[in-house]
């Protein structure tokens, strides 16, 4: 059933525009423009006879051929009746993205239902109302009017357009890649748990992540969330904590916030990861798409800034979590790359002057050590003595290819535009960055605890 969202020969676009300040243009625009693109597309506007260089229908039961998906971005006021030609022309899928039902009043909300019931009676499925769309990233589609992000392993579904996009954004600057990408709106037909269903087999999707505000059939939602949890990383944010939260929700989408308490219960009992903020969710995702799981819970930090390792010791602890006693022989083994004055205990403070070859010799040491699960690399990029500012990240991800990935590392470099030198680097390399200790804490937290409970 959403297999064929996410992969249609044929798309009509009906309300496709050549006029930037129109939502069709935008649509219009990442779909025809992409090269990648492996589907025919078909732009539907009765006023135009071209748009973007492709013939333009007057409607879309003018189309020759049998379309795949239909995208509607028309007034809301036209939308019942593109509906109805879609059935006409035996369109099996369509994403609404036109707003202006539920969300504003029960008239929209009964408007909403009579679409919803002659849809499913021919068995035409939708997405929407009020909603930005969807994107396939492997095939070069992006069905939606926000950026497409770069290739990856997580699959993102989310209930908030804009917020979604928002997320996306913030997730591609720090180099996550996407393989799908759904915003469901209003849910009058498709929801939460019938996209769950379908990244559970999705081989592409690695990486599931959820951001929802209420859920439809909560029972149906927890067993599938069950089910995906076992099979593959799944982490949820939930908007409408509060009471605040939950009315503002209620108002978005037109439908009842779900109570936070029970959600919370749930998720954790199913096996999923819940976050609280949004730098919780992306540290989660980070460490779920670039990172294998560690053996164990034992931790081992270098630095050249005792502050960060003091509070990344510091979350670890409150987390749970635990800094390993060095081996007499780690100890040994990294002498020759450390000064006199470093003292040899975990933390291991390196001192301000440490470069991208102590880094890297000390790095590797700690991957090679059998008493070290898991290595935390913390940096304040230095600016003096003549290093350069992406040495270091350089030396720890040099340790982590030499040693074959097979610990989990969490690299901690802050220094604000400095990062910038070392961004396109781990993008090329598929390698993470944690911009703080309580992120990375809560990154090392998340990925132990899965190994617990699901490794064999």
């Amino acid at each position: 059933m959403v297999h064929q969202f996410f992969y249609p020969k044929t798309i009509a676009i009906i309300g496709a525009t050549s006029d930037p300040k129109k939502f069709g243009n935008a649509v219009s625009a990442n779909l025809v423009e992409d090269k990648e693109l492996q589907a025919e597309i078909f732009p539907v506007n009765p006023k135009a006879t071209e748009i973007f260089g492709l013939k333009c229908y007057e409607s879309v039961l003018e189309i020759e051929k049998e379309i795949d998906l239909a995208i509607i971005l028309v007034p809301s006021k036209a939308v019942p009746l593109v509906v109805d030609q879609c059935i006409e022309k035996n369109v099996k899928r369509v994403i609404i993205i036109s707003a202006g039902f539920g969300e504003i009043n029960d008239e929209g909300k009964k408007i909403e239902q009579e679409m919803k019931r002659k849809s499913l009676e021919v068995g035409m499925r939708l997405i929407g109302p009020n909603c930005v769309g969807i994107q396939n990233i492997g095939i070069g589609m992006n069905a939606s009017f926000v950026q497409k992000p770069s290739k990856g392993n997580v699959s993102m579904v989310t209930q908030s357009g804009s917020f979604g996009a928002a997320i996306l954004y913030e997730m591609v600057g720090q180099g996550l890649g996407f393989t799908k990408f759904a915003n469901l709106g209003n849910m009058i037909d498709l929801n939460l748990t019938d996209l769950l269903e379908y990244f559970i087999s999705d081989e592409d999707s690695k990486v599931v992540c959820v951001y929802l505000e209420n859920v439809v059939n909560g029972r149906a939602f927890y067993n599938k969330l069950v089910e995906v949890s076992a099979k593959k990383p799944t982490v949820v944010l939930k908007g409408g904590r509060t009471a605040a939260g939950m009315k503002s929700a209620s108002s978005h989408t037109g439908s009842i916030a779900t109570d936070y308490n029970s959600l919370k219960a749930a998720v954790k009992q199913a096996g999923a990861t819940l976050c609280e903020s949004l730098g919780d969710y992306i540290a989660a995702i980070k460490a779920f798409s670039f990172l294998p799981e560690p053996k164990g819970g034992r931790i081992g930090v270098l630095t050249n800034s005792g502050g960060s390792a003091v509070l990344f010791s510091d979350h670890s602890e409150e987390m749970g979590l635990e800094l390993v006693d060095f081996t007499e022989d780690f100890k040994k083994k990294i002498n020759p790359h450390v000064i006199p004055l470093v003292k040899k205990v975990n933390p291991l403070d390196m001192i301000a002057g440490a470069n991208g070859e102590g880094y890297y010799q000390v790095t590797k040491a700690m991957l090679e050590d059998p008493n070290i699960d898991i290595v935390v690399p913390c940096c304040v990029i230095p600016t003096f003595l003549e290093m350069k500012p992406d040495e270091h990240y350089k030396g720890v991800i040099k340790a982590w290819n030499e040693t074959g990935r097979k610990k989990p590392i969490f690299p901690i470099f802050m220094s604000g535009s400095l990062l910038d030198t070392i961004k396109e680097f781990a993008e090329k390399e598929k390698t993470p960055i944690f911009l703080s200790p309580k992120e990375a804490a809560f990154a090392v937290k998340v990925l132990y605890e899965r190994m617990k409970n699901y490794s064999k």
